[in-house]
């Protein structure tokens, strides 16, 4: 049977309610809706005709019909009478259509039609014969394949959205509508607002709008303007969910932790997590362009899966935290002494996706390096040169040193086309380590203000 969900409940079966009579604590009636001909004879003759209810809820109702004229299925959308009258949840209703009305994009649910009819608020929108994610990941039929699938198409559904100036505020599975031909939707622009006007988050009831498990953040601060980043933060915790099953929550572990996915989509996710929206992907392409780039990071490369615990309270070291990445052992041992003398703390690696892992489980756990120490050519692993682009994806603002013995390589040469804050050319004494360790040090604190 074919099965539609748009932005209310579904309907219950009717033996799921119970009487008036019975009075059951908490409970109320359910609203009463026109039926389908009843609501086909209150619009313009010859305009539609509508055979089904197809979803329901507090606030208003869902039917599936048929747009006479240009003879295509459609689902229309109404608000209850009872809410109509009520301000803020008609302008909630007519900024969702007037939102969608604007943007012509194949990943958003397009709307064709809104006005009044009767006591109604309503609006037509294309039907999408299929369900929703959200029910697809309460029946677990979502793949960690399916959900690489899935996020591009929402990546590119809001980069549109946001390049016409419109952040969402509420993504969540139950958003995410899904055709049996696999086609992805994004619906439910009720939430939505321009970023570039004064927030409106708050209900009358001072309640935070969006769904508090996909809320970023800044959603929760009154004083906040909102903006597009909000969006990403939600899309991370749904590609999350996708993944895992679950949501993330206070010291969550990232998927590779509990389900055993590749680690390269830890990196992905971490950043469009992170607390601080200045440090999320700047845009929804650019978290799109991160999940490509990591399905390019061979499997065998991840090794094991990043472990995030909470950190213990300790004090900073005085000079700062340096990530090693050297595959030559002995002087490895050698930068390693060397700047632990300086009063640098030091975790050191040998091989580019081990890096990666550390950079990321540094992040997530509260403790950021500093700066890294890249060693270019690692002939058993991951290079150094992807190691950076990887890293710039998790961090544009990491401080990496690049060092290599080759000094004619295209990144020692010219380090900032490749995101290196210095080069270190080898051979290097502790003198010339320790100097280039601190000026990069020195510079990254006068630029974030430290």
């Amino acid at each position: 049977m074919k099965r539609f969900f748009s932005f209310g409940k579904r309907t219950p079966p009717p033996q799921a309610a119970p009487s008036v009579s019975e009075g059951v604590a908490g409970w109320a009636p359910m609203q009463i809706y026109p039926s389908p001909s009843e609501l086909t004879g209150m619009m313009p003759a010859g305009e539609y005709v509508f055979d089904a209810l197809i979803g329901q809820g507090g606030m208003g109702a869902v039917y599936r019909g048929r747009q006479l004229k240009l003879d295509r299925s459609v689902a229309i959308k109404i608000l209850h009478r009872q809410h109509g009258t009520d301000y803020s949840y008609a302008e909630r209703f007519r900024r969702e259509a007037q939102s969608l009305a604007q943007m012509s994009h194949p990943n958003i649910v397009s709307v064709y039609d809104f006005g009044v009819v009767g006591d109604y608020l309503y609006y037509v929108m294309e039907h999408i014969e299929g369900t929703d994610l959200h029910h697809l990941l309460s029946t677990r039929q979502i793949t960690p394949a399916r959900a690489v699938e899935i996020l591009p198409a929402l990546c590119d559904a809001l980069f549109y959205a946001h390049s016409k100036g419109l952040v969402h505020r509420d993504i969540k599975p139950a958003n995410v509508l899904i055709a049996h031909d696999g086609r992805v939707k994004l619906a439910d622009f009720g939430l939505a607002k321009r970023f570039d006007k004064p927030s409106t988050l708050l209900t009358h009831s001072n309640m935070a709008m969006g769904t508090p498990d996909y809320a970023a953040p800044e959603q929760y601060d009154p004083q906040a303007v909102i903006d597009h980043r909000a969006d990403i933060y939600a899309l991370g915790v749904v590609f999350y969910q996708m993944l895992t099953g679950t949501v993330p929550r206070g010291a969550w572990q990232p998927p590779s932790a509990l389900v055993g996915t590749d680690p390269c989509l830890d990196m992905v996710i971490v950043r469009a997590l992170l607390p601080d929206r200045n440090q999320r992907y700047n845009s929804a392409a650019e978290f799109k362009q991160a999940l490509l780039a990591s399905l390019t990071v061979p499997m065998e490369s991840a090794q094991a899966p990043i472990q995030v615990t909470t950190p213990a309270p300790s004090s900073r070291p005085l000079q700062g935290r340096v990530l090693v990445l050297e595959d030559d052992l002995l002087l490895r041992q050698l930068i390693v002494r060397n700047l632990k003398q300086e009063g640098f703390e030091i975790v050191e690696t040998g091989d580019g996706a081990d890096t990666v892992r550390r950079y990321s489980e540094a992040m997530l756990a509260g403790q950021p390096f500093d700066m890294v120490l890249i060693d270019l050519t690692i002939p058993m692993g991951m290079g150094g040169a992807r190691a950076m682009e990887l890293l710039l994806q998790i961090d544009p603002q990491v401080d990496a040193i690049v060092s290599s013995g080759y000094r004619s390589d295209p990144a020692m040469l010219h380090p900032a086309a490749y995101g290196f804050a210095d080069v270190l050319p080898k051979p290097y004494d502790s003198a010339e380590l320790t100097r280039i360790v601190r000026q990069v040090l020195q510079r990254r604190q006068r630029r974030l203000g430290l």
